[in-house]
């Protein structure tokens, strides 16, 4: 298992080029399996079951379309994306155990802060409770070739909410994002790197 941290920005299509060069040579078993913590300015992404009205706004910034599953979402400055590149063939050929796990490390990293991260049967990702009201923190968006994965999850740090007006994100009301700091947590990108990458190491360099 390897792990990449990225220090500078990635423009989104080169950093889709690197994961699925990457993910054709774990198959080959020419690489090892790789978590890539990557940075992106403000853009949007958009899956499969995103339809015309979840884009409100056209032209506030760049739109991509992306082969993982899901909706359209927010990538940007002060959110935490991570990309997964791990061979299932070498461990449990379990999706759902799979996602689980992903869910299971970003209850763990928000636990560290107190923060009680839960699932919602209707939405992939992990939400939390704000005004009474479950809010989405962290998403999930995930496309296999022949037992690999790739793509992965971003969690909201930093992120500024603003930037989802432009979207009805994984179809929710753009008022229903939250991030680490709107809940009155107020930590740079690399000390919540470090607590992520913890647990990270802790679910997946053992075999699963």
């Amino acid at each position: 298992m390897e792990f990449k941290i990225d220090n500078h920005q990635e423009e989104y299509l080169n950093s889709i080029n690197f994961m699925e060069n990457r993910v054709n040579e774990i198959i080959k078993g020419l690489s090892n399996d790789l978590i890539w913590f990557v940075n992106y300015p403000s853009i949007y992404t958009f899956g499969p079951q995103t339809i015309e009205s979840d884009l409100k706004i056209k032209d506030l910034f760049p739109v991509y379309e992306t082969s993982r599953g899901g909706k359209l979402t927010y990538h940007g400055p002060g959110q935490r994306t991570v990309y997964l590149m791990i061979d299932l063939n070498k461990r449990t050929k379990d999706i759902k155990k799979f996602v689980r796990k992903i869910e299971l490390v970003i209850l763990k990293t928000l636990s560290f802060y107190n923060i009680e991260g839960e699932l919602n049967n209707d939405h992939h990702g992990v939400f939390v409770q704000k005004n009474m009201r479950a809010h989405k923190i962290a998403s999930i968006g995930l496309k296999f070739k022949k037992w690999t994965s790739f793509h992965g999850f971003s969690i909201n740090v930093r992120t500024q909410l603003d930037n989802y007006k432009g979207i009805k994100p994984c179809g929710l009301n753009s008022s229903d994002v939250t991030s680490l700091l709107d809940l009155g947590i107020d930590i740079d990108l690399k000390e919540f790197d470090d607590i992520l990458l913890s647990v990270l190491k802790e679910e997946f360099e053992e075999k699963c």
